[in-house]
């Protein structure tokens, strides 16, 4: 005859299945999660960037005299010269910069420029826009 010892101790098989049961319910939540925390990370990091390349480039028209660099303040799509550029506005990047002069808007002497920045995501092609009046000549204050 076997005898058995009663004061075994250990951890039954369908105990086990159940613990690794639960733990792979909660990986699986905290993979999603975090799945989604890169993504939303990532397409942050592409704004921001996009937003400091159409502010460089706000800046630079506004330091700009029309009366010397007559070109960039001309009617019209303008394409930047770096494109494709980085996110420091270097060439050789994957960010693409553009703006578009609007003459005599809002108002005689002003332009409307609308600067657009677009880029390719994961998820497709995005774009970011934003728009500023430039005083042309020295009829405007």
């Amino acid at each position: 005859m076997i005898e058995r010892c009663k004061s075994q101790s250990g951890f039954s098989l369908v105990e086990v299945l159940a613990s690794m049961t639960v733990f792979a319910i909660v990986v699986s939540g905290l993979a999603g999660t975090t799945m989604a925390t890169i993504k939303s990370t990532t397409t942050s990091r592409a704004t921001s960037a996009a937003s400091a390349l159409i502010q460089d480039k706000v800046e630079e028209m506004r330091s700009l005299d029309p009366e010397t660099d007559p070109a960039d303040f001309a009617a019209g799509l303008h394409i930047d010269a770096e494109n494709p550029m980085t996110a420091t506005g270097e060439s050789e990047g994957h960010y693409e910069r553009s703006w578009e002069v609007v003459a005599d808007t809002p108002s005689i002497g002003m332009s409307e420029v609308i600067i657009t920045v677009t880029w390719t995501s994961a998820t497709g092609p995005k774009s970011l826009a934003a728009t500023t009046f430039i005083c042309v000549t020295d009829k405007c204050a």
